[in-house]
């Protein structure tokens, strides 16, 4: 019953959406979007939910990675809880099936730092982000203040900047 309940209302704010807008979606829901059908009201996502990011490159080529939530780790979480670890993110759509994220406007949604002693690309911040790829470039040939920064992990708007940025690493 909940299952169906939760449907009928993520129906219901897709088509306030549509005809009112978000303000509108959120008085009714009772609150800010955060608490509507695509936050903290609803379940955990689940073992099974899919993740997915989309990035959009310079020339317009869209770059789409998705994960389950068990893979991430984060079955547990809600989508708003989701959200709420990634910074740089927007949630661009909810399902009984999972969520997906695409960069918010300005955002820096990938982060560039270090992982299994080497050099990685996030989805997200280092400390609490998914791997997206490891880059091979070993944290030992790296300048001191280059391997400083990483460690702290540095926001970049696309995979494009974050391989631009890897250019110019020196050591």
């Amino acid at each position: 019953m909940q299952r169906t309940q939760q449907r009928l209302l993520i129906g219901l704010l897709a088509a306030v959406l549509v005809l009112g807008g978000a303000a509108a979606a959120s008085r009714l829901m009772g609150g800010p979007l955060a608490q509507s059908a695509l936050g903290a009201t609803h379940g955990a996502l689940g073992s099974g939910a899919r993740i997915a990011f989309r990035t959009v490159e310079p020339g317009g080529r869209v770059d789409t990675a998705s994960f389950t939530a068990k893979a991430l780790g984060v079955e547990h979480l809600t989508p708003a809880q989701l959200r709420g670890q990634l910074p740089g993110w927007t949630m661009r759509g909810s399902s009984a099936s999972g969520v997906t994220f695409a960069p918010a406007k300005g955002g820096r949604p990938l982060y560039v730092g270090m992982a299994q002693g080497q050099v990685a690309i996030f989805f997200g911040p280092p400390r609490y982000g998914w791997i997206d790829q490891l880059t091979g470039i070993k944290a030992g040939t790296l300048a001191p203040q280059d391997a400083s920064r990483l460690e702290r992990g540095v926001g970049v708007a696309s995979l494009g900047a974050a391989w631009q940025m890897l250019a110019g690493l020196s050591g």
